[in-house]
């Protein structure tokens, strides 16, 4: 009895990790989110996948025809899975479906902490952890159902670079080949698992003729990957066209949550330098965290090359990789710790928490206060001039509104799109489409079940860490 006490109170972690931010994440879809196609869902989904399923024409092809580069199987199949189901289009099915993977994500991350640490450090950072992930600060992810492909990418990278750290390969490898069909980024988990075999290799002074053998299949296979891409990427416009606008959108994503100005951003990803320092002194550093790292620092490089062209800040459904990097810095400052508890390395970990508590707050402050309410009045917005265009045909209706409060930006290829038959028969119910919504009672019941969960969660949590006195096996 008591080896299965023992046992099973570490996993309580885990499970309150994902009841607390899926009942977090359903609150949010369920306060905040709409039946409202956004943006790229007119035509990703309404124009192309949905319409050619009605029409008889969707075959793999079509399933896997490349979106602006990206080859987003996993996201159509859950999306047209759930329009099958649901006997038409509900995009909160799909918010669901989003917070879901955000709290595996979270789930994952707290399994990992609960595996390689102990003692004073084990509770306080999957706590941490959890607030972390159950703040919607990536709340334009959460709130656009077209956006699976980012959570699907993550979670199936950060599943391979566990099992490849751990000598799982053919786990790795599967998970691995789920991240490239989920978004073309999900490839840098192949290079970054190279650059963690190499630290370690360094560190060790030896490498094993097996690990150069994954360095070189990793290899051949990113090249491959890179070489049979699509031609069809994003607009030029979004490219960064000289070193300053790649650098100022790198810099961007490494500050945040802090604004760029302040210079006290630079200390954001500090832990995980100083981590790869100790990496080649000591060889205890987890190789799963020097992969990750790797992972996110070239997300954040491919964030510059990709969107420095706006030479603005990341986007918000970008965020969704800086959380895990915010993550991955506070993980590498655990295991420095345990290292050296030194008063200079005291000081920095307080420092690096204050900074990281201030900008995390001030972003959650944001987050509740404008990007949440503002996506919901735009939602609003948009539902009420379809709806009246759908029913007068007047094409005025939509001057004067921004692409947010229209939820496309191009009206006259908006209303073209509401002007074909198949398009106006699919629309979700919200919008007068001919919609089952088999599935509404069900999306309703987890609705209602929220704030259960997250208390389920918080019980587990409160749970002690060690079995009672007096259990005898």
């Amino acid at each position: 009895m008591k080896t299965i006490v023992l046992q099973v109170l570490p996993c309580r972690y885990v499970a309150s990790a994902f009841l607390i931010v899926f009942g977090a994440m359903l609150a949010t879809v369920d306060i905040f989110g709409s039946s409202i196609p956004y943006t790229d869902e007119w035509d990703a989904e309404a124009d192309w996948l949905y319409r050619l399923f009605e029409q008889g024409d969707l075959g793999f092809g079509e399933i896997a025809a490349p979106h602006f580069g990206h080859r987003l199987i996993l996201t159509r199949l859950t999306s047209l899975g759930l329009y099958v189901l649901n006997g038409g289009w509900d995009p909160q099915l799909q918010m669901i479906v989003n917070g879901l993977l955000h709290a595996l994500i979270c789930a994952m991350l707290a399994g990992f902490i609960v595996q390689r640490t102990d003692g004073p450090y084990r509770t306080p950072t999957v706590v941490a952890t959890i607030i972390l992930f159950a703040v919607p600060f990536s709340w334009l992810s959460i709130l656009v159902a077209f956006q699976t492909q980012f959570y699907f990418m993550l979670l199936f990278s950060i599943l391979a670079l566990k099992r490849l750290s751990s000598s799982r390969y053919l786990a790795g490898y599967s998970f691995a080949a789920l991240a490239m069909l989920s978004m073309t980024p999900g490839a840098l988990l192949l290079p970054a698992f190279v650059f963690a075999l190499t630290i370690n290799a360094l560190s060790h002074r030896f490498i094993s003729r097996g690990k150069l053998w994954h360095i070189a299949i990793c290899s051949a296979v990113f090249v491959v990957f890179v070489w049979t891409l699509p031609d069809t990427t994003a607009d030029d416009a979004y490219q960064a066209g000289n070193l300053k606008d790649f650098f100022v959108t790198v810099f961007h994503a490494l500050y945040w949550p802090i604004r760029l100005e302040h210079w006290v951003g630079l200390i954001v990803y500090a832990p995980f330098v100083l981590l790869l320092i100790q990496a080649f002194r000591h060889s205890g550093v987890p190789v799963f965290l020097l992969a990750l790292g790797g992972f996110i620092a070239l997300q954040i490089l491919a964030m510059g090359y990709f969107r420095g062209g706006l030479n603005i800040p990341v986007p918000n459904r970008y965020w969704e990789i800086l959380i895990v990097g915010i993550w991955l810095n506070g993980m590498s400052l655990v295991f420095i710790m345990r290292n050296s508890v030194s008063r200079p390395v005291k000081a920095f970990a307080l420092v690096w928490a204050f900074i990281a508590i201030v900008g995390l707050s001030a972003t959650a402050f944001e987050s509740f206060s404008e990007g949440l309410p503002g996506r919901k009045a735009e939602s609003l917005t948009a539902q009420s001039l379809i709806t009246e265009y759908l029913d007068t045909g007047n094409r005025e209706v939509f001057a004067g509104y921004s692409i947010y409060e229209v939820s496309y930006p191009d009206t006259d290829r908006l209303m073209d799109l509401l002007n074909k038959p198949v398009i106006r028969d699919l629309l979700p119910g919200s919008l007068g489409g001919s919609s089952e919504d088999n599935l509404t009672s069900v999306r309703n019941v987890l609705f209602r079940l929220h704030w259960l969960m997250i208390l389920g969660g918080l019980c587990l949590l409160a749970l002690p860490s060690r079995a009672p006195r007096g259990f005898s096996s």
